[in-house]
């Protein structure tokens, strides 16, 4: 269990992190970074966005873009799929942790025990990958189900790859940073798609059992 001063501690990071979510978006912060793209520098600002970017809510692909912008597309690729693998690992640790035993995580739990039980655990992280969900919220919802870490890593490197490459297929073709391009009606019903199509079979088998 957490202590209260663990709590008290959690408590106030959460209203930093909304503070900050209502300061700093995106597209604002992100447009002062590119002065600093051809700085020797950037790799380590690169991580450090990476690690902030679960608090503030930010979408992966917001830094898939950038790192397209500065890579290019045959190195930004990887780049940015390491990117989104470790920033996801945060909230996933974080609901690895948290205390299930109260009703409300207590009913996550078990909603996502069943849920990845039926769907299998990588299957089961990639459908979520691929449909247009928080980051933050299939990361944690994981960490509290007890989704292994090898099976989140894997799920979470195929779901995000189509995603990562059309956002660093976006930021390699801009001559100046931008994030109003970066997301396609059509990647997003396909992706759509695919992850029900994943799902269709075991769900089916689930609900006949």
């Amino acid at each position: 269990m957490v202590s209260v001063a663990g709590r008290t501690l959690l408590a106030a990071l959460a209203g930093v992190c909304v503070l900050a979510l209502a300061l700093l978006v995106p597209e604002g912060v992100l447009a002062r970074v590119r002065g600093v793209v051809a700085s020797p520098w950037f790799p380590l600002i690169l991580v450090g966005l990476y690690v902030v970017r679960p608090f503030l809510a930010w979408p992966v692909s917001a830094l898939s873009v950038l790192v397209g912008y500065k890579y290019g597309l045959a190195l930004g690729v990887p780049v940015a799929l390491l990117g989104a693998a470790g920033t996801s690992l945060i909230p996933y640790y974080v609901g690895d942790r948290l205390p299930t035993a109260g009703r409300v995580l207590g009913r996550v739990r078990s909603g996502g025990e069943r849920y990845f039980a039926a769907a299998g655990d990588t299957r089961g992280v990639v459908a979520a990958r691929l449909a247009p969900t928080p980051a933050e919220v299939v990361s944690a919802g994981a960490g509290i189900a007890g989704v292994p870490l090898r099976a989140f890593v894997a799920g979470t490197l195929v779901g995000e790859l189509p995603w990562t490459i059309a956002a660093v297929g976006v930021g390699a073709s801009l001559e100046s940073f931008s994030l109003r391009s970066a997301f396609d009606p059509v990647l997003v019903g396909a992706c759509v798609l695919l992850a029900a199509l994943l799902l269709a079979r075991p769900l089916y088998r689930s609900r006949r059992r």
